[in-house]
């Protein structure tokens, strides 16, 4: 199949993902072997020609529409920033594609998810997101085991990222939330946000501190601090009535309950697969490959991915409207943290 990757990045910085995304989605095309990449588009040309010279591209160009017109690809990465998404997604489905891969964060407001999520299924395109870490053993395994009751029932997932945000990484822990919890609804969302507008990153306003608190249906709780590291080396964390299982930093899966202390063999850590296993991103690529010939929807649809985006917006709606949301919210047109901002802005200044 005919591939166009739009947004390359700048390459040439170790493992292929911040700022090379373009590059992860391209060696998990060849890695897989069904695909050909045939066209790239970048809006930054010297970007563009170290990607086309890397991968033997023969058609490259800014213009996404000229590209789309001449290659006539059956599908295209969408690898560029989330508040561009739409508008891309719209181009390509216009064009004709069978299939579409796209980025995390899937949008900035809940108005163009939704729209997203009505325009691929009017148009029988089969759109995935790239929440791969539901393929990593790691993340497998501690599902595996929590649906066996090795931490009895569960009562909180919990997981803080240091430096970073709800949206760019935070997304990641969000869906293994709804992962771990068998992608039930959720049925509120309770959000705290500072975000003074000094912060920006990946075309949007990015906060400095974030705290997002929610509930699935099962009562089973979800915790997310974006900015602010918990103690200690666990990088998510399922709490049960009966014991409590870690995904650490490093790598390693440990489960404590009644039994003692476990060391789970993995063999992936938080990125990627280990070396000599299944290559990143190949069974995401699998699973999208047999929906497209008429299987079954995959785990990482744009559906599924609607539904982790909601969360990370939800969680700056309520701290912009200072309530808890009620699920399902009804509508979201602007970005929250533009608004969160402005008013922190004036607050700031009124207490001068």
């Amino acid at each position: 199949m005919k591939v166009v990757i739009i947004g390359c990045g700048r390459g040439g910085e170790g493992r292929a993902g911040a700022h090379s995304i373009g590059y992860a989605h391209a060696e998990a095309y060849l890695a897989h072997g069904g695909f050909s990449i045939d066209g790239a588009c970048d809006l930054n040309k010297e970007n563009l020609e170290r990607f086309c010279h890397q991968y033997n591209v023969k058609q490259g160009s800014g213009d996404l529409a000229r590209l789309l017109s001449d290659v006539k690809p059956e599908i295209v990465s969408i690898c560029t920033y989330a508040g561009s998404h739409r508008a891309i997604l719209e181009q390509c489905i216009a064009a004709g594609v069978r299939g579409i891969w796209c980025e995390k964060p899937l949008t900035l407001t809940l108005d163009d998810a939704r729209a997203m999520v009505d325009l691929a299924d009017r148009a029988n395109v089969k759109v995935v997101v790239n929440h791969y870490r539901r393929y990593l053993h790691l993340f497998a395994e501690a599902k595996r085991r929590i649906d066996q009751g090795a931490i009895g029932k569960p009562v909180l997932f919990s997981s803080s990222i240091g430096g970073w945000d709800q949206m760019e990484w935070g997304t990641h822990w969000l869906d293994l939330m709804r992962f771990w919890a068998n992608d039930q609804p959720v049925t509120w969302v309770s959000g705290q946000v500072r975000c003074s507008g000094k912060k920006q990153g990946y075309g949007h306003l990015m906060e400095e501190h974030s705290i997002n608190y929610f509930s699935f249906e099962d009562g089973t709780r979800g915790m997310l601090d974006g900015g602010a590291a918990f103690n200690g080396s666990s990088a998510i964390r399922a709490a049960g009535t009966d014991g409590i299982l870690d995904a650490m930093w490093d790598g390693r899966l440990i489960l404590v309950n009644a039994d003692g202390r476990q060391e789970i063999v993995v063999h992936s850590d938080i990125h990627e697969p280990h070396p000599g296993t299944e290559k990143n991103h190949v069974p995401l690529l699998n699973d999208w490959v047999a929906w497209m010939k008429g299987g079954a929807e995959p785990h990482v649809s744009i559906a599924h991915a609607m539904k982790s985006s909601e969360l990370y917006l939800t969680c700056y709606e309520s701290a912009a409207i200072g309530d808890r949301i009620d699920m399902p919210w009804s509508g979201q047109a602007s970005f929250p943290l533009d608004r969160i901002a402005a008013r922190q802005s004036d607050f700031s200044l009124s207490n001068k």
